[in-house]
C-alpha cells in the first residue's frame, strides 16, 4: 500500500501530463485522477497507524490470493499514470 506522500507524488505527475495533454477530454481526465489520489492522500493521512497496518495486511492478502486487479496495457498518459504502482 503506497504511503500518502507517494499519492501526493502520483497526483503531482498527474497535473504535469493534465499541462501536456493533447485534448481536453484527456486534461480533465488527468485533473480527475489527480483529484483522486489527493483525496486517497487524505484519507490516509487520517488513518490511525492500526488501520493502515490493517490496510496493507488485506493488500497483502489479495495479493497472495491473486485478487487484485491486474492492471490493462495502456498507452501514452494511461500508461505512466496507471503504471506508477505496478
Amino acid at each position: 500500500m503506497p504511503t500518502s506522500n507517494e499519492y501526493r507524488q502520483t497526483a503531482e505527475e498527474c497535473y504535469r501530463l493534465a499541462n501536456q495533454a493533447k485534448t481536453e477530454a484527456d486534461r480533465l481526465a488527468c485533473l480527475d485522477l489527480a483529484r483522486t489520489w489527493l483525496e486517497a492522500a487524505s484519507r490516509q493521512d487520517e488513518m490511525t497507524p492500526e488501520q493502515i497496518a490493517q490496510a496493507r495486511k488485506s493488500a497483502d492478502a489479495w495479493k497472495q490470493k491473486g485478487e487484485a486487479p491486474q492492471p490493462k496495457v495502456r498507452s501514452g498518459w494511461r500508461q505512466r499514470v496507471f503504471g506508477l504502482f505496478h
